[in-house]
């Protein structure tokens, strides 16, 4: 069974006073600015910087504790993040406030195992999470398959310096980075071992950018730079990564990022505004690729605010995200409360409209 997240709690994180939400295996957040998808969605980046012991680092370089407490300490002295998980795991984290250096202590830190009610402590009043090095316990190994596998993506960043533009070492290919930033060397390694794959990724690309025809890599010895070759003109080194539009570019991050092997691709993936620069035929492109994946196994989370991907997906996987008196709340939508509405519309024009929520403005 994939270990993915059945259900989330949050206490006392930014805009979050309380959350207690179900999740499913495509979850589409929908919202106003500043209603607070982007704390939600920041939730899965302090457990991913948790994981690899980076905690007190990401803190301090990202507003100190006062940022992350609900209303700040005068108010909030902790952050509660319960999760369960579909193998009836779960996972405990709460930190408390170091009121010596504006920083958090993990208070608590477990993973239990709800069918037989036991219980292994991680960590106790320390500064970083030791789960990442834990092998005493299957039921601690359950919750750690769980935080390695869930990551957070940015592929905001397509500008000339961006990372993936530029060589790269070529053994760099584990998994694809957060930023993609390693995207050469990592669709090089998939030409060559997973050529299926690879050349589900190549359709796709096509499928948005008629005029694309295959990556072609200049590499050496140590590092590879990703280039492309036009339909048109095959000859040659093919033309450099900044000769791509920037919805293309992004288009071909997420290409790889969700359709790279299954057993290479994260079990949880998370995205914020996905559309950015995506061209309509792009958008849904991408929600057939979402939902293929969630299909597979992957379960995905994004925030949007674009009702042309809205329009794409069904009332189920929605969460309303709105901001009310300095609360962001959190509700999934039910079909049946829409029926009168889905005869005529689709998912995104029923937001547009209002009538959900959370509209998109």
């Amino acid at each position: 069974m994939d270990n993915n997240l059945s259900r989330i709690k949050i206490k006392g994180f930014k805009s979050i006073k309380a959350l207690d939400l179900e999740m499913k295996p495509i979850n589409v957040l929908i919202g106003a600015n500043g209603s607070g998808k982007s704390n939600f969605i920041s939730v899965f980046k302090l457990l991913d910087v948790l994981y690899q012991k980076k905690l007190q680092t990401y803190i301090s370089t990202n507003g100190k504790a006062e940022r992350f407490l609900h209303f700040g300490s005068q108010i909030t002295q902790e952050i509660i993040i319960d999760l369960s998980l579909s193998d009836a795991n779960t996972y405990f984290l709460k930190l408390a406030k170091d009121v010596d250096n504006d920083s958090f202590v993990i208070d608590i830190d477990n993973a239990a195992f709800t069918v037989y009610r036991k219980t292994h402590d991680v960590s106790y009043s320390s500064l970083e999470s030791n789960i990442s090095n834990e092998t005493s316990s299957g039921i601690i190994e359950n919750s750690k398959n769980y935080l390695q596998q869930c990551k957070l993506y940015h592929f905001h960043d397509t500008s000339e310096k961006a990372k993936f533009k530029s060589n790269q070492d070529i053994k760099d290919n584990d998994f694809l980075w957060s930023d993609a930033g390693n995207l050469a060397p990592f669709l090089l390694r998939l030409s060559q071992d997973y050529p299926e794959d690879y050349q589900n990724i190549v359709s796709a690309i096509q499928t948005v950018a008629s005029y694309f025809h295959d990556f072609s890599f200049k590499k050496d010895s140590k590092d590879v730079l990703l280039r492309w070759q036009h339909k048109n003109n095959l000859e040659g080194v093919g033309f450099s990564a900044n000769n791509l539009s920037d919805g293309t570019a992004r288009f071909i991050c997420m290409a790889t990022l969700f359709l790279q092997p299954k057993e290479l691709r994260p079990a949880t993936i998370v995205l914020d505004e996905p559309e950015i620069g995506l061209h309509p035929v792009a958008l849904t492109v991408l929600s057939e690729i979402i939902k293929a994946v969630s299909n597979d196994g992957s379960q995905v989370i994004i925030s949007t605010q674009s009702v042309t991907l809205a329009n794409c997906f069904k009332p189920d996987d929605f969460i309303v995200v709105d901001y009310v008196d300095g609360v962001s709340s959190f509700r999934r939508l039910k079909e049946q409360e829409l029926d009168v509405w889905l005869e005529e519309y689709q998912m995104g024009d029923i937001w547009n409209k209002g009538l959900l929520g959370g509209r998109p403005w």
